[in-house]
């Protein structure tokens, strides 16, 4: 065990001791920040740790509780590192995609005499930054953890001065494939940031202490490292000897040490009951697969897919498919379904009331899909950020939200719950807990953090009885351990009930509070009196007269109305577990039914006027925007009176007329086979704004520059929504002796958050398709049509020729198809029917 023992680091910086900035003032002046930002006393002390760590060239944990700043002091010593020590990097920084704009956003206010590189985008857009990369001087290259997977074998041939991970937990497993390409980069020095250096156990911090010191900490002693402190949460001498070991290479503080003017912050945790409908699915799960429970071991997999169904039935029962009534409207049986979202909808109106902004948790996108609804359906204005929402959005998306006017945040705990600043919220709500308690704490964290001038609370919601007891109560368990070994030298033992949890069995975990939970079918949910249990707030500001680990005793129903003599029931703990005070709610009279109907009515009609209000704002803004910019829409105009059109060209809508029939052309779409008419060639895009490679999309862009450079700068402009058409010419290559050229770019596809794109949507051709034939037929042009939808499978090619044939080629628009793709010089040639009938058979066998 020699290579981890205390004596083998004596040379290292000292331990933190707080206040302690003889250094700091001549540091302060050496970090070069912009005149008027100054470093708080704890912040250059953790500059000035990292500094001794650097001269020592031994890597470092930067591991201050979430909100300290670690951003801050990691950019201070990269400055340090500039002006002190005139190095001009390169410094690699990694971080998560959902943090990156914040740390580029931190450059440029901490540290603009520091060039810094964002390193993103898609393959091409990556060779071309490779490419400036070669040629130009930078200071900073950001990137995240996973370009830094893809084009490991181009990053790693630099020589970088410093290393940051962001988010550092990332690396706990020093078998992850990050953990594996970061050890063969050349590094100088090595900085990992975490606000959660362990998360379950010593195992996880050990592979950081590799990461930043393999030689002192090789991973094939990982097994003899746990083992020797394995008793650690238990034997307070044991605990005091791993500390020695990890004083000097991690630092950590916490906000109480060192942020005594944060704010307060209370934790809540408020238990609720179950619907008729929640308790009986979750008897179903239980009851589903009884032998699951016989074979701890075998059934293991079996036995935590229960645990996440039953997880699934306390949050909504919504979740599981064709338990929501049809048809799919909204209305209180949303809200009357699960317990939670009853408790959640009387908070919300209580919060509401009193100006607060939440941030409103959860591990399912599901459930916020669910909550989503909800939002609409009460007409509260929110957010929402997951995994699934890109770069751009995420920070518009916060951008809104920090404006004020937003009152809730909907977020999924992984993907919003890491480096991102929301102080516009004084509330953080957790539908549901995460089994890693870290991950609660990084997103409570969020709001609580400096720069907050508001008390936050922090509100968990617990089923009663239910899965989610158990799981809480081991992953408080977990707290402890990081208690224990990294706050330092103060101990934080397991109590005897997070002991007892922590030693369940999956099964005993599974079957626990059943007997009490299903003792009756019968709701269980109750109203709760919302102001006895938050607390009181006045202009959006919560009161802070209570200490934050108070427990109150709150008075019964019959207490409240004066009913009742003597006893006062413990209902809300503010650090642990807790009854909530409650009262059943009373049946609802058909008259009571009919009033809800009526105000959810109301309620409706006021959100459509009130939706029809901010859609108008938003074109207003849209328009001045377009305005100030310079840009002119080449959209064409929606169809107002079709109908009337119809009734004019009734002359022509035979579809066996000669007029109807649609030609079939051998030949290349691009260079349409047409006599002195204008042509114009259909094209069906995606709503991205993102012009495509190959097929038609390389065809058109070597016809004419127009089609990509028009159709990205209507992404650019948000100009591209189903059903729009861009028209414009594309003769600036190659024209015609007579006649013009033009393309028509229907938006028929959507690009979804993830990249993935839709099949085309029918009713938005067809909306384009009446636009086309308004201006071909003012302009008595022909159309030309590659085979839309080639290659997309399940695409209904004979609904699509109907639909040509409907609003175009019936209609007296002369139409051709160019059903196989020839982007050659071959002139173009009209197909006979016999051969056409003969080349659709074909075509059919080839698709």
């Amino acid at each position: 065990h020699c290579q981890y023992i205390p004596n083998t680091v004596s040379t290292s910086p000292t331990q933190y001791i707080p206040n302690t900035v003889s250094t700091s003032p001549t540091l302060q002046s050496m970090l070069l920040l912009p005149s008027g930002i100054q470093l708080r006393a704890y912040q250059l002390d953790g500059v000035q740790w990292l500094t001794q760590c650097l001269a020592n060239q031994q890597g470092c944990i930067l591991g201050d509780e979430m909100g300290l700043g670690k951003t801050c002091q990691t950019i201070s010593l990269l400055l340090y590192m500039r002006g002190a020590l005139r190095q001009d990097g390169p410094f690699l920084v990694l971080s998560p995609l959902s943090v990156m704009d914040n740390w580029r956003s931190e450059m440029e206010c901490l540290s603009p005499c520091l060039k810094v590189l964002c390193y993103y985008g898609d393959k091409d857009k990556r060779a071309e930054l490779q490419r400036d990369m070669n040629n130009t001087h930078y200071h900073v290259l950001l990137t995240t953890y996973e370009l830094c997977i893809k084009d490991a074998s181009f990053l790693k041939r630099r020589k970088w001065k410093v290393l940051v991970v962001d988010e550092a937990h990332r690396l706990k497993n020093h078998n992850s494939l990050l953990h594996k390409i970061l050890m063969e980069f050349s590094l100088d020095f090595r900085v990992l940031l975490t606000g959660t250096p362990i998360q379950n156990n010593l195992t996880e911090l050990y592979s950081l202490l590799s990461f930043i010191q393999p030689s002192l900490f090789p991973t094939d002693q990982t097994e003899d490292f746990t083992s020797t402190y394995n008793q650690v949460q238990t034997q307070p001498t044991l605990a005091s000897d791993l500390q020695r070991v990890l004083q000097p290479f991690l630092l950590r503080r916490v906000k109480a040490e060192v942020a005594a003017d944060l704010p307060m912050k209370t934790e809540i945790l408020m238990y609720h009951g179950l619907s008729a409908l929640q308790k009986r699915y979750y008897k179903a799960i239980l009851m589903k697969d009884p032998y699951a429970f016989g074979n701890e071991q075998g059934n293991k997999t079996r036995l935590l897919n229960i645990l996440m169904q039953l997880r699934k039935c306390v949050d909504h029962p919504y979740l599981f498919d064709g338990v929501e009534p049809e048809p799919f409207e909204m209305g209180e049986h949303l809200i009357q379904a699960s317990g939670k979202l009853c408790l959640l909808d009387s908070m919300l109106a209580y919060l509401h009331q009193g100006g607060h902004h939440i941030l409103l948790f959860s591990q399912m996108t599901r459930m916020l899909d669910i909550l989503q609804d909800y939002m609409e359906y009460r007409g509260y204005r929110y957010e929402r950020l997951d995994g699934s929402v890109r770069g751009e959005e995420r920070n518009l998306a916060i951008k809104n939200f920090s404006s004020k006017d937003v009152f809730v945040f909907l977020l999924s705990t992984k993907a919003g719950g890491v480096g991102m600043n929301l102080t516009a919220a004084d509330t953080v709500i957790f539908i549901d807990s995460d089994f890693n308690p870290q991950n609660d704490l990084q997103a409570a964290a969020r709001c609580h953090r400096i720069g907050q001038t508001r008390a936050v609370k922090v509100i968990r919601l617990l089923g009663r009885d239910t899965v989610e007891e158990i799981v809480y109560s081991r992953a408080s368990s977990k707290l402890s351990l990081t208690n224990t070994v990294i706050e330092e030298g103060r101990f934080s033992l397991l109590n005897h009930n997070h002991s007892a949890a922590a030693g369940l069995q999956l099964s005993e975990i599974l079957k626990f509070g059943v007997d009490k939970l299903l003792s009756s079918e019968e709701s269980s949910i109750q109203a709760v009196n919302m102001g006895l249990i938050l607390g009181q707030s006045r202009d959006g500001e919560w009161l802070t007269d209570e200490a934050p680990t108070q427990t109150k005793d709150l008075p019964t129903e019959e207490e409240e109305e004066g009913e009742s003599e003597g006893q006062m029931a413990p209902q809300v703990c503010l650090s642990g577990p807790l009854l909530a005070p409650m009262r059943k709610r009373k049946a609802l009279t058909e008259t009571d039914l009919k009033e809800r109907e009526e105000a959810a009515a109301k309620r409706a009609r006021v959100q459509e006027d009130k939706r029809r209000r901010l859609q108008e704002n938003k074109h207003r803004k849209k328009m001045a925007w377009w305005e100030s910019s310079g840009y002119r829409s080449l959209c064409l105009p929606s169809v107002e009176s079709e109908e009337e059109e119809e009734a004019d060209d009734l002359s022509v809508t035979s579809t066996d007329s000669e007029h109807s029939a649609i030609s079939y052309v051998l030949g290349d779409v691009t260079h349409p086979y047409a006599n002195q008419e204008d042509a114009i060639i259909v094209h069906c895009v995606d709503d991205s704004g993102r012009w495509g490679r190959g097929g038609l999309f390389t065809a058109l862009e070597n016809r004419s520059d127009a089609p990509c450079k028009q159709y990205e700068l209507a992404g650019k402009m948000k100009d591209l929504e189903l059903g729009s058409v861009l028209l414009f010419p594309v003769d600036d290559k190659q024209s015609r002796l007579d006649g013009q050229d033009q393309v028509a770019l229907i938006v028929a596809q959507q690009r979804a958050r993830d990249n993935s794109l839709s099949g085309i949507h029918l009713s938005a051709l067809e909306e384009g398709l009446q636009k086309i034939y308004r201006v071909a037929k003012t302009n008595k042009a022909s159309v030309h049509l590659p085979r839309i939808g080639h290659s997309t499978r399940g695409f209904n090619w004979y609904g699509t020729e109907r639909l040509i044939r409907k609003h175009l080629a019936s209609r007296g628009v002369h139409t051709s198809m160019y059903p196989f793709y020839s982007f050659t010089n071959t002139p173009p040639c009209i197909l006979s029917t016999p051969l056409l009938t003969h080349l659709h058979v074909s075509f059919l066998l080839l698709y």
